[in-house]
């Protein structure tokens, strides 16, 4: 009897210790930290404020338009149709400005992941996670992706 217990805990200290050994690595990155100390996101995030400052100049244009056209005694009628005829012609530029905001996101978004695969393969680790969804563990790469996606 006593020999069936031994060999019984033999036996899950062996199977344990081969899940030990077989256990996947765990590292984390932060997101947030990846993404502010990316060269890309800090030339995307300045090329938007050009452009949304030249938008923000144009509305002005179009506001005092509207003000002159108002004070000058343009009928509801005329007004609204001049309003109307602004947002028409801001609309398109408005709509480029976010398509091209969302496309360049979208390419930092494939460079970091490409980054962090890529740095992960490269120290070993099966599993990579954001630093908001870890509770305890794991090793940090955080600086490693930052210096593979600015090489």
């Amino acid at each position: 009897m006593k020999k069936e217990i031994v060999m019984l805990i033999i036996f899950f200290v062996t199977v344990i210790l081969t899940y030990s050994a077989n256990a996947a690595t765990i590292a984390y990155i932060d997101g947030q930290k990846v993404m502010s100390n990316y060269e890309k996101t800090k030339k995307a995030e300045e090329q938007f404020q050009k452009k949304d400052q030249i938008l923000k100049e144009e509305v002005a244009k179009k506001q005092k338009q509207y003000e002159k056209a108002k004070s000058d005694n343009m009928s509801d009628g005329d007004l609204r149709r001049l309003v109307e005829k602004f947002e028409k012609e801001l609309e398109p530029k408005r709509t480029e400005i976010i398509e091209s905001q969302n496309k360049i996101m979208q390419e930092i978004r494939n460079d970091i992941i490409k980054a962090t695969e890529a740095t992960a393969k490269k120290m070993g680790f099966e599993i990579v996670l954001d630093k908001q969804s870890i509770i305890a563990g794991g090793t940090d790469i955080t600086d490693e992706v930052i210096k593979q996606l600015n090489k």
